[in-house]
Order: structure tokens, then sequence, then C-alpha cells
């Protein structure tokens, strides 16, 4: 019996309307898997950015570590700053060499800046006692350390001589007179220089990822570096897709901007896509009069998906919020570091101008630690820093108030609402410390570990800076240590 007219449109109608519906579902469920998956390609970018920034900030500290080595000493030898900077090494593979640069002035012309102490030694060839500020590179980043106080870098600089193909990052911390590093025109005693391979790190890095299919690029997108390329890893496999590229732009990392681009291949996103949407559009042609099961499935799959995507995401941020956390505490004393320090204090004195109550600042130095540590050796002095930041973490218990590692053997004390009576604390803290009764025989205020305090308050005014609270203390540390240490002196 041949099929009527109207039936036929209708099967027809009913095929077309399968196929259309098919393809429809099919091209969404193909969308939101590719959205899927940029979404975890985004984050595994990310990851390995924040990773970087974390691993190349934390070779930095390293600079920090020999900087303490020679707040603590007006006269650093060859031998303690080889034994500082072998122990650094022998924990950063990254690093190639740590050395020292001090300043020479010249009355009649410009200071000189030779290289003096280097680690390894083996790298020293053609580079000990050559001036830096001879290269004009080197020179303006010279000048900008020394006029903004802070860490400065140089890429892609042709590291050592004897290694003309070795280029990497030549970075170069300033280090000031410590009894006038407050004043406006510190006196520069010189700069701790360091020789980072980038490369390296960030290889290393790529290791711990899969990342086959995808074309990486650091970029310095400083002022006047012309977007150079730092870095650049491209796919063995597959043809970039830019229409997915994704950024991942670096804090400031020693005066440079960078930026890390991502693209995926079509490879990586086919990879990463599954036959369903292909599955689904040849049910539909066959069994259209099953699509509407089919689009549950689809309905499911997708709820599951987007449960996935959502479970990445907070694991992304908690990642980030434990990056964060690290990145404000002090690995070595797990207390409140340098850049956490200054943060709240910033902070609790905006409040205090707001509130006008009073804001108080302790100070506190180790005695004689360098002589610890050279007695004792950096291991128990390492173990001496944790035990000191322990007690002075449990003197404070206000939601406000801040136990933070100032730097080297220094800590601070933030006690916002609180005036000079804070002194009662300060001496809370002395004794506290002087109880642990840790010998330090080579210590000239006593045959046990004690502690120099200074104390300042002030109810912060408009107009006013933070750094006027730090040089009331700091003026009253240094008092304290200069009459005798072991003792608390209140700013007045």
């Amino acid at each position: 019996m041949p099929i009527k007219r109207s039936q036929t449109i209708a099967l027809l109608c009913v095929i077309l309307a399968g196929l259309t519906f098919s393809a429809l579902v099919a091209s969404s469920f193909f969308r939101q898997e590719r959205r899927e998956t940029l979404v975890g390609f985004n984050a595994k970018v990310d990851a390995i950015g924040s990773q970087f920034f974390q691993e190349q900030t934390f070779q930095f500290e390293s600079l920090y570590l020999l900087k303490a080595l020679f707040n603590g000493s007006a006269a650093v030898s060859g031998e303690e700053f080889q034994q500082v900077a072998n122990e650094t090494l022998a924990r950063h593979s990254e690093i190639l060499a740590l050395g020292w640069v001090p300043q020479i002035e010249h009355p009649a012309g410009e200071s000189r800046y030779p290289l003096t102490y280097l680690s390894p030694k083996q790298r020293g060839s053609g580079l000990l006692g050559f001036n830096l500020a001879a290269v004009p590179s080197i020179r303006s980043t010279l000048q900008a350390a020394l006029s903004q106080h802070t860490l400065q870098a140089i890429v892609q600089f042709p590291l050592f001589a004897n290694e003309p193909e070795l280029r990497g990052l030549f970075a170069l911390l300033p280090i000031f007179e410590a009894d006038d590093s407050n004043s406006d025109t510190p006196h520069l005693r010189g700069f701790i220089v360091g020789f980072f391979n980038v490369d390296n790190l960030l290889g290393q890095l790529l290791e711990k990822h899969s990342i086959a299919e995808i074309d990486l690029t650091l970029m310095d997108l400083t002022a006047g570096s012309e977007n150079r390329i730092l870095y650049r890893r491209q796919s063995p496999v597959g043809t970039p897709v830019a229409a997915a590229a994704h950024l991942f732009e670096f804090p400031m990392i020693a005066g440079h901007q960078w930026r890390l681009r991502a693209l995926p291949t079509d490879s990586y996103l086919y990879r990463h896509s599954s036959r369903t949407p292909h599955l689904i559009m040849f049910s539909g042609f066959i069994f259209t009069i099953l699509i509407a099961a089919y689009i549950q499935m689809a309905a499911v799959r997708s709820s599951k998906l987007e449960e996935l995507v959502k479970a990445r995401t907070r694991k992304l941020h908690e990642t980030n919020n434990k990056l964060a956390n690290l990145s404000m505490t002090d690995g070595l004393t797990d207390i409140a570091n340098r850049r956490n320090f200054d943060s709240h204090l910033d902070v609790e004195w905006k409040r205090g101008i707001r509130e006008q109550q009073p804001l108080t600042l302790i100070l506190i130095d180790i005695d004689c630690f360098k002589a610890y540590n050279d007695h004792y050796g950096h291991l128990q002095g390492d173990q001496c820093l944790r035990q000191v930041a322990k007690v002075l973490r449990n003197q404070t218990s206000r939601p406000r108030d801040l136990a933070a590692r100032y730097g080297g053997e220094e800590f601070a004390l933030i006690l916002p609402h609180t005036d000079c009576a804070a002194k009662s604390l300060g001496e809370q803290c002395r004794a506290a410390v002087e109880a642990l009764a840790l010998p330090h025989t080579a210590s000239t205020a006593s045959d046990i570990m004690t502690l120099s305090v200074g104390i300042a308050s002030l109810v912060p005014q408009r107009g006013s800076q933070p750094v006027d609270l730090i040089a009331l203390a700091d003026r009253a540390l240094y008092q304290a240590k200069k009459t005798g240490r072991n003792q608390v002196v209140l700013a007045t």
C-alpha cells in the first residue's frame, strides 16, 4: 500500500525534526564540552603561572638571606659569604651563582662596583674584580635599584664570560648601612647579585604538567623591552588555536612585568573531546523516536560536567588561597613575613587615622645573633628563630594584633588601640625569651639568649606615614642595643 502523501510529509517532518533536534543537541553538547575543556586548560595555565611566580619569588628570597648576613655584620668576610651562599645554592639548583658587589666611592669620579665575591668560585673566571657599572645595561639597573631601594633585574643577560651561550636573569639587591637604612638618603654599601636560570626553572615546572600539546610563551612587557620573549615552548604536534589563547599576568617581578601566553593545539582540544556529539547525531538519525531519552541523558551528563567544573573551580580557589597565605607567611618561623607586616601596618595606620586611636609598634632584635650563628651554626640559629617566633606569637591574643618576622633576627609586634602601656608587653616578651634559657656563650649581653626591645606609640594623623612609627621604634631599639642590650626602651 502506497504511503499517503500526508504520511510521507509527516515522516519527512519527523525525520527532519529528529535530525535537526539531534544536531542541536549535539552542537550544544559539543560547545559545553569545549567550554569545560577550556576552563580546565585555563586552570592548568593559571596553576603553571602561579607556581612559576612562587618558585621565582622563592629563588629571590636567597638574596634576602644574604642581606641578613650583611645587615648583621659591618664587614663580611669571603669565607662567611661563601658559607652562606653555598648553603643557599645547595637548596636552589636553579640559582647559578650568588655574588657581592661593594660600592667603592671615587672622590674625583663615578663610584665603582667591582664583583668581589662569587659563589661557586669556578664561575668567577674573568668576572671577579670587574666593574659592573662599566656595562650600560647593568649601570642603569644599578641606578634603578639604588633610587627605588628594591630588587631589580636584567632579563636574557649573558651571565658568564666563559659561558657566552648561557643567558638568564641577573638580579641586584641594594644593601644600605644598617644605622641609616630609614633615612632619606641612606648610605649604600653595595649590591647582592644573583644569577638565575629562568629556562631551567620553567622547564622543570612544565615537566610536572601534561602540556605536550600546548604552546607556551613567557614575555617581558616592561617598558622598553618591546615584548621580549624570555621562553618559548612550541608543541611538537597539532596546530595552535589562537581563538583559545589564555593569558596569565604576573605580579611585578624585580621591576619587570611578565605575561605567560598559552595556546592549546587542535590535537589538545580533540584529545579532551569525546565522541559523544557524533554518537548523538548518529543515534538521532536511526532512532528518532528515542530523541527524548538522549536529551535526558545529555542533560544528566551536562549536569555532572557542570558539577565537575564547579569542583575544579573550588579546588583552584582553594589552591590560590593557599598560595596567597604562603606568600604572606615566613617559611622558617611560620609567622607573618615582612610583606604581611607592611600590609597590616598600613591597614591599621589608616584605621587609626579614622578612629583616632593609638597604634603601638614593638621592634625586637635577638642580641648578638650573628655571633650565635657563628658559634652554634645556622641550623641551630634557625631553631632559635623558630623558638623566639613562637614565644612572640603567644604574647599576642587579640584578633588584630600581629607578630611578624621583620627581617633576619628582627621581629615586630603591631598592637592597635594600644598606647605606651605596651612597655609591659615588651618586658613580657623579653622575659619570656630569657626564660627559655637558650645558651649563648658568644653573647656580650648574657650567657643565655636575650632580646633588645624598642617600643613606639602614636595616634596616626592625616599626612603622617607608617614609617614615622617605624622610625621611632627603630630609634628606641637602637638605644636599647647601644646601652647594653637585654632591655626594653620606650620611644619618647
